[in-house]
């Protein structure tokens, strides 16, 4: 996703009746003699990709989900635009039979389903996208239509890739992981042709209670699909000119809002950068890991520096390492000021201030043989792992990662300097992209199902990141005190892996803000460069339910409360049903911002009793659950699930979300 260079003289264009591709240059080179751009200074910016998002719709028949060896495709939309540009420009819709005029589009009808199919292939290879996206298009719109031209024995549809000899064939795969659980989805090679389905950009990047195409657009758009039920597509279908157009509309919506969704959320800006930064392709972003970024620019790093990388076995071991500290909070609401302290990139600064690294880690044996001095030579981190400095030695990792904040730094001084809205969002993706893979490179060498685990490194990590923060609690509440001639004592009153929420005493908002600032930089002068403690911002007032579990108005400066905050708490999980989240979010805002609190317990007891007299608007009370390959005790969406799919034949994917609400009864609910 990067620019290269061609060097003159080096590569020779090929004849017309000798290319294998439909691009638009095709030449001969040696891949030694091409000159790869890093995407910073003038080779930052994009190409100007063309993007074609499109949708089908299927005539199924009463009751059954549509089939490709008997529904027929009645209906493909098509939007193309440039990537960056305002508007898109093709709007066009395939019908099969007539169709009614649309303003602004054009429509294509046929006399048959063959017909459609073929000139959509050709419609593809003449208008040649870079970029194919769609909602759903990997697991539906794709296998649907190469299956149908299957059924319907069209020979040449499946190529319309730019290899014009390579057949598009679909491909069954299952990706599991910790942090995205387990998902089946099905893969279609479309070389030369990158694919962005935005379903599996969307269930990736957003916790959402659902991943429909209506559900997440008016979340993010604020506007939703036509009003078309699934049930009435083959009645309209069956219908008139004027019928198929009101399908036709439909449908061009469902592939106009995948593109608003990709600008929006800025998808293929911020993948492109991601590819870039890491060095995979682009498919990997939506069918790999993390794993896979980090291995990708080791090997980066050591073809550079002419060093191996040994190909370990992988081994899942249950070895398990301490993880961070999480100070005892204390409990309650506080109605003054908390400061809130936090390290700026915590686990990858460790990294790099004491040289953890594979390349670095030594043992007693190797210190004693060699002679070498410690805290000179070599340091014994807090869990006892032996590993020499940056004297001896600079590891490979925290070179890395050097590179990747100073790359981050880079992009944020572009950024503020930028006016072009495109650029400035090209340069937000960059800097967030470095930000995510500095973060990764701690947690792939703790992951023991990986490809190169190494639990000295990842414990280490955590050991020193337990100790900074039991010390930042220590010379806080030391130095800040009466004693000292302070008017308070201050009191960390809570602490999570990275930060320290501190109570100055002080009712001030702008005095705590300012201590803050002062502490935050006191403290950075006890630990190593580049280890640095920021103050970024307080909460007045905040309520401290429980370790991980709080709210408060967020300030940053002391002028106006920028939002309010919640982490953890019911308001802002999806296992519970949306009534739940709705009055969790009026009582704190009426605890925190009107500080009433009698008038948020009379909410409270109204809502449960419009519960019990079933006044509760019945949509509020759906639970949603995600479907998970296998449980060991029944779970009551796991039991529906194959209650739908005896009922309809077909039910929930392992992976998706599922709906349900709990009607009465005191029994178990399955």
């Amino acid at each position: 996703m990067s620019w290269i260079t061609l060097p003159k003289n080096k590569y020779q264009l090929i004849s017309e009746n000798e290319r294998v591709s439909s691009c638009q240059i095709e030449v001969r080179i040696n891949y030694r003699d091409l000159v790869a751009h890093p995407a910073e200074g003038e080779w930052s910016h994009s190409g100007p990709l063309r993007i074609l998002s499109f949708d089908i719709e299927c005539a199924g028949r009463v009751g059954v989900f549509p089939e490709p060896q008997h529904d027929p495709v009645i209906q493909i939309a098509n939007v193309m635009s440039i990537a960056g540009a305002k508007k898109p420009f093709v709007r066009n819709v395939f019908t099969v039979g007539s169709c009614a005029a649309i303003t602004g589009s054009q429509v294509f009808p046929h006399d048959s389903e063959e017909d459609m199919l073929k000139h959509w292939r050709d419609f593809v290879v003449a208008a040649d996208p870079d970029v194919i996206i769609g909602y759903n298009t990997s697991n539906f719109d794709f296998p649907y239509l190469i299956d149908r031209a299957k059924a319907l024995k069209i020979e040449t549809f499946p190529y319309f890739g730019r290899l014009k000899f390579v057949k598009q064939e679909v491909k069954e795969a299952i990706f599991s992981s910790k942090a995205y659980g387990t998902r089946e989805s099905k893969n279609v090679n479309i070389d030369g042709r990158l694919q962005l389905d935005l379903l599996q950009f969307v269930q990736r990047e957003y916790k959402l209670r659902s991943y429909t195409l209506n559900a997440v657009s008016a979340h993010f758009l604020g506007e939703q699909k036509e009003d078309v039920h699934y049930s009435i597509i083959t009645s309209l279908q069956n219908g008139d000119s004027e019928t198929r157009r009101r399908l036709a509309v439909y449908c061009l919506k469902d592939a106009y809002l995948p593109l608003r969704l990709m600008e929006k959320l800025m998808a293929l800006v911020n993948y492109t950068e991601m590819a870039r930064v890491t060095g995979v392709p682009f498919s990997y972003l939506l069918s790999r890991g993390q794993q896979i970024k980090v291995v990708s620019q080791l090997f980066r790093k050591c073809m550079e520096i002419e060093t191996v990388i040994p190909n370990m076995q992988s081994q899942g071991s249950d070895e398990q390492y301490e993880g961070a500290t999480v100070i005892e909070p204390i409990r309650g609401y506080y109605d003054i000021p908390i400061a809130t302290l936090d390290f700026n990139s915590l686990y990858p600064s460790i990294m790099m201030a004491h040289n953890l690294c594979y390349t670095t880690l030594c043992n007693k044996a190797t210190v004693d043989r060699m002679k070498l001095k410690q805290e000179e030579d070599y340091i014994i981190t807090p869990n006892g792992d032996y590993f020499v400095t940056s004297k001896l030695r600079r590891g490979i990792l925290p070179i890395i990662l050097d590179e990747l904040i100073s790359a981050r730094k880079r992009a944020k001084k572009d950024l503020k300097n930028e006016k072009d809205p495109f650029k400035r969002d090209v340069l937000n993706g960059r800097q967030l992209a470095l930000k995510i893979s500095a973060n990764s490179v701690y947690g792939f060498t703790g992951a023991t199902v990986g490809k190169l685990p190494c639990l000295a490194i990842s414990s280490s990590v955590t050991s020193f990141g337990r100790e900074m923060i039991m010390l930042t609690k220590k010379s806080v509440e030391e130095k800040y005190c009466v004693k000292n001639g302070f008017k308070h004592d201050a009191v960390v009153v809570y602490g999570d892996t990275d930060s320290v929420m501190v109570k100055f005493g002080t009712n001030d908002l702008k005095e705590a803000m300012d201590l803050g600032a002062e502490a935050a930089a006191y403290v950075s002068t006890l630990f190593k460069h580049p280890i640095n403690l920021e103050f970024e911002k307080a909460y007045f007032p905040f309520l401290l339910i429980n370790k991980k579990r709080y709210a408060g108005l967020f300030w940053t400066s002391p002028e106006k409360y920028d939002k309010l905050d919640q982490k953890g708490l019911a308001s802002v999980r999806r296992d519970s049903c949306p009534l739940v989240s709705i009055v969790m979010n009026k009582v704190l805002k009426r605890i925190l911002i009107q500080r009433d609190v009698d008038g948020a317990l009379a909410f409270v007891k109204k809502t449960i009793d419009d519960i019990l007299h079933n006044r509760a608007d019945i949509s509020k009370l759906i639970i949603s659950k995600t479907l998970a390959p296998n449980y060991t005790n029944p779970q009551p969406h796991a039991v529906l699930t194959e209650r739908m799919k005896k009922r309809d034949g077909v039910g929930p994917n392992v992976g998706d979300r599922v709906d349900y609400v709990i009607m009465g009864g005191n029994d178990k609910l399955y």
